[in-house]
């Protein structure tokens, strides 16, 4: 009896060996990433090693299991080529074959699929990797513009406080040069007062023997002419005059009290200041149309009156002038205005015109504006000055 074998050749399944392939590696391009970014996907690259590294062993695995496979199937077609030669004789009958358990399991491992799953699993790690960077990003900005923000507000604040500081020192700095200037006023003073007690007694008494003889020589003589009556006037309110000079220069060395004890008439103040004075004929006084009644030490502030209208009437000069005195009332204080019409204050001299000891005049102490600022201030009161006219203007309590 012949055996016959059954080619089986044609109806084995003609698929591509798939796993005969080179094992697939998964590789990922790394898009360069900026300065700040690159380090933080190091570690993303160190997941793909570690991905390629697992996907090459489960490829093994499966070439593994594939050839176990092929190697079932192998015996399973010699066994049903034997069971044919044995039960039929004669032609050969094909045998109808499926797909067997194996088969369909050795499509389940298709190494394709498998790097096609893999390879979803992998890129969404990597979306999900990516995904907490840019959280991460994104939290580091909110932390970055906090910070800026808290860095604006603390760099406002030392501005505030640097400029703060700027002022308190300048304050500071005023401060200090304004007691300077006291404290050098206050030792040239002390050097004023000396001299001025020394000049005082050496000079109040040949002025008392001058105007004891004037009275005497009025009052001994009752047949004088009018012109030497006027002269020996003159000479009563030149020693009155030089008298009070004398007593200004001690009340400003020596800084006395006020006295203010009765209300005055601002009128009668300013008249009797006018007549310590030799007005000259070419100058014409005007007196505020209202008078005014105030509580002040009248004593002293005709030395005022008389020093400014003095100031007036020298720097008017030769020249026909007017000097008006004029006065408004406020709510809480009386403005005395002083304006004549002379030529006005050299502007190299006119913030120097308060100062202790500063004259332009060679018969002047440099303490008439002077004494007048310290009595005005004594008063609780302001003086200042404008220029082109020239105006003092007082400001006092009322």
């Amino acid at each position: 009896m012949n055996r016959k074998y059954l080619n089986r050749d044609d109806d084995k399944n003609k698929e591509s060996d798939i796993f005969d392939k080179k094992e697939k590696e998964v590789f990922f391009d790394k898009d360069p990433i900026q300065n700040s970014t690159e380090g933080q996907f190091a570690e993303l690259g160190d997941d793909i090693k570690e991905a390629n590294k697992y996907i090459g062993s489960l490829s093994k695995h499966i070439s593994n299991q594939k050839s176990k496979i092929d190697t079932i199937k192998k015996m399973q077609s010699d066994f049903e080529e034997e069971l044919s030669v044995l039960t039929h004789v004669g032609k050969p009958i094909p045998i109808q074959t499926s797909k067997t358990e194996f088969e369909t399991l050795g499509k389940e491992f298709e190494s394709d699929k498998i790097m096609a799953d893999i390879t979803k699993i992998v890129e969404k790690q990597v979306q999900n990797r990516i995904m907490t960077l840019e959280s991460q990003l994104l939290e580091e900005k909110r932390n970055s513009d906090e910070f800026k923000r808290m860095l604006e507000q603390n760099l406002k604040k030392f501005n505030n406080l640097e400029k703060s500081l700027k002022g308190q020192k300048l304050v500071l700095e005023s401060e200090v040069r304004k007691k300077t200037e006291k404290l050098i006023q206050a030792e040239r003073l002390s050097a004023i007062g000396e001299l001025a007690s020394r000049l005082a007694h050496d000079l109040k008494n040949p002025l008392s023997a001058v105007k004891g003889t004037a009275q005497l020589i009025k009052a001994t003589n009752k047949n004088l002419d009018e012109l030497t009556l006027k002269r020996i006037e003159i000479i009563e309110r030149a020693i009155f005059r030089m008298t009070h000079q004398i007593d200004g220069v001690l009340d400003y060395v020596k800084g006395t009290p006020l006295v203010k004890n009765q209300p005055s008439s601002l009128n009668e103040t300013i008249i009797s200041a006018l007549q310590t004075l030799l007005i000259p004929t070419n100058i014409t006084i005007n007196f505020p149309k209202d008078d005014t009644i105030i509580l002040w030490d009248s004593h002293k502030m005709q030395i005022v009156f008389s020093n400014m209208i003095l100031n007036s009437i020298q720097s008017i000069g030769a020249t026909k002038g007017t000097i008006n005195i004029r006065t408004k009332k406020r709510q809480d204080h009386v403005e005395i205005r002083i304006e004549d019409s002379g030529p006005g204050i050299a502007d190299q001299i006119f913030d120097k015109i308060f100062d202790p000891l500063f004259t332009t005049k060679q018969e002047g102490t440099g303490l008439g504006l002077a004494s007048c600022k310290n009595i005005i201030e004594q008063h609780g009161g302001t003086i200042s000055v404008s220029n082109k006219p020239t105006t003092f203007t007082i400001s006092l309590p009322a």
